[in-house]
């Protein structure tokens, strides 16, 4: 079993209505107009428990659901499972109870082509305390909203929300057909938004070790000039970025591969991995923390006059540490490492910004 350490506190900010909506006969356009959530994301099992009527909310965790009406608290929690096929289950009930009979371990999630997915309680992470064991927490709303709590189901490589799956419990069923062309919508800051083509994969062997950056990035002043005098790189290329999260550090050294990274003073391994990408407009990411950080690469973007380039694929980012992509924490002292490929509306030889949350750092290498 997997905890949540943000508590009940982070929740959708919609939760609100989804108790009195989707328990209390909402139709799914309700559901939708209220919470912004587009209709083939979400879906509602009414099942009858000992005479109380229990409503089970389930939402597939994507990039678009995070872009509904979701407080900044949870999309924070939420995003490092977009990517692991997982689902946001939220039970409630119209009464105040301090418990009631809901089993996470009666669910089943069908698919063509794969065997049933029956979860195990290591499957799930929970979001609100003793969301497996059938506790029950009242609203934050109020009494009038009943009482429920919230998980998270990690399907992974068991099922794929890109593919039609059916999801059972207690007798009742719901099918998601979830709809794969989509481009998320700009991030909060000015400018305009565009998508552009995923870049083509790309197969870059990881590197034997990372620990030629690990004690310059936990040591010392993090600044572009030392780190641009400690690898031996034209400053133009180097930035940094020392941001505070929730009373944790999270350092991050950005390198825009250009020529000259090909005479810096990296190891040999690491140098033969980034080759293939130097010149073709990405930047290396390496990120540490010393005493450990919520880290994911999907929190990128890049700006570049006035238009702001979100990330949707994989094939956007190259891995140098393993499952770079589906990060979600530098574990404390440890380096995650990999390569952001710039989206192809991005001209790596003016100047552009790199955007992490609301931090960021601009390269100009003419």
């Amino acid at each position: 079993m997997r905890k949540n350490r943000l508590g009940r506190g982070y929740v959708l900010v919609v939760i609100l209505l989804l108790m009195q909506l989707a328990v209390f006969a909402g139709t799914p356009e309700q559901v939708a107009s209220k919470t912004g959530l587009d209709q083939d994301l979400f879906a509602t099992l009414n099942v009858q428990v000992n005479g109380a009527k229990l409503g089970v909310f389930i939402v597939a965790v994507t990039e678009r659901a995070l872009h509904s009406k979701v407080s900044a608290k949870l999309m924070e929690t939420l995003r490092p499972y977009v990517g692991r096929n997982a689902l946001y289950v939220n039970p409630t009930v119209e009464d105040v109870v301090s418990s009631f009979p809901f089993d996470p371990g009666g669910f089943r999630v069908s698919q063509d082509g794969a065997p049933d997915f029956v979860p195990a309680p290591a499957d799930w992470v929970e979001i609100s305390d003793g969301f497996l064991s059938g506790k029950f927490v009242m609203n934050p709303g109020g009494a009038s909203y009943g009482s429920g709590s919230e998980g998270l189901l990690l399907m992974d490589g068991h099922i794929d929300i890109t593919k039609p799956f059916t999801v059972s419990y207690a007798g009742q069923s719901a099918t998601f057909t979830i709809r794969k062309a989509y481009v998320p919508p700009a991030p909060s800051t000015t400018g305009a938004m565009a998508s552009s083509p995923a870049q083509p994969p790309v197969d870059v062997p990881l590197p034997a070790q990372v620990t030629d950056l690990q004690d310059a990035l936990m040591t010392g002043e993090f600044t572009p000039e030392r780190m641009a005098s400690l690898f031996s790189l034209p400053l133009a290329l180097v930035q940094t970025l020392d941001i505070g999260m929730h009373g944790s550090e999270l350092r991050l050294l950005l390198v825009l591969l250009a020529a000259p990274v090909r005479d810096a003073s990296f190891s040999g391994d690491l140098l033969a991995s980034i080759d293939p990408l130097i010149g073709t407009g990405a930047v290396m990411v390496w990120a540490i923390s010393r005493a450990g950080s919520a880290f994911t690469p999907w929190s990128f973007f890049i700006q570049q006059n006035g238009t702001n380039y979100v990330f949707f694929s994989d094939t956007s980012f190259v891995e140098l540490t393993p499952r770079f992509l589906r990060a979600k924490e530098v574990p404390a002292g440890q380096v995650v490492a990999g390569v952001i490929r710039l989206q192809k509306g991005v001209d790596a030889s003016v100047e552009f910004k790199v955007f992490y949350g609301t931090n960021s750092v601009t390269f100009n290498a003419q």
